[in-house]
């Protein structure tokens, strides 16, 4: 399966994140976090490959030194660029496509696996939330322009329902680690309770910004609880 990211400039990334990082901080941040995801996807087994659909420059340089397909932008938003990059998996006759998005620095590559392994022949669609149960965290397509996405607020049961007109098996899969996307402070906070070798930690840690932050509790990379 092939994978699709649409990546939004790094300027523009994570504005509700303002009150704790600068601007400067905030780019540095999605630039991270994005590498973090092609790390993480250059270790599945079940990814064939990716296709970046953005207009941030500065995604072509990473993008290259992990092999990546890197589509400019055609319209603005989320949803017409996953589209963009279902249209064109589709004209390499690509079957099946998986949208991640990039603020996701916790996915495990036997996470990703495992969504991928549960997902089936066509026509299907399988699904993974966010923790509150309203967004798209992950979304696999089988053909891969089968939906009319719909990003954007409560996507998750606007995609289920999509996919169900359109005739689709709907599988839904728990991956807590994809469930997380880094938007608030709470969610730096909850990220930063955990040790992982990972370039959005390792800049968070550089930047200090535990100290702008409320103290919570390590986790270690096994789960245990460090107090």
């Amino acid at each position: 399966m092939w994978v699709v990211v649409p990546v939004k400039p790094f300027a523009f990334a994570k504005r509700r994140l303002s009150t704790i990082l600068s601007e400067g901080e905030r780019a540095l941040l999605a630039r991270a976090m994005f590498t973090d995801l092609l790390t993480t996807l250059a270790g599945c087994a079940r990814i064939s490959g990716v296709v970046v659909v953005t207009r941030e420059k500065a995604v072509a340089p990473i993008a290259a030194r992990f092999g990546v397909v890197v589509l400019p932008e055609a319209e603005p938003g989320l949803s017409k660029a996953v589209l963009q990059g279902a249209r064109y998996l589709r004209e390499q006759n690509v079957n099946s496509l998986l949208m991640l998005p990039t603020d996701v620095p916790l996915a495990r590559s036997a996470e990703i696996d495992q969504v991928v392994a549960r997902h089936g022949w066509a026509p299907a669609v399988t699904l993974v939330s966010d923790e509150a149960g309203y967004g798209t965290n992950a979304i696999a397509v089988s053909p891969p322009d089968l939906l009319t996405f719909r990003f954007g607020r409560r996507s998750f049961e606007a995609h289920r329902a999509a996919a169900v007109a359109a005739g689709a098996r709907v599988q839904v899969v728990r991956a807590p680690g994809l469930a997380l996307d880094v938007d608030t402070p709470d969610d730096l906070r909850r990220l930063l309770a955990y040790e992982l070798p990972i370039a959005t930690i390792a800049l968070l840690l550089e930047h200090d910004v535990l100290s702008r932050l409320a103290p919570r509790p390590i986790v270690s990379a096994g789960g245990q609880w460090n107090l």
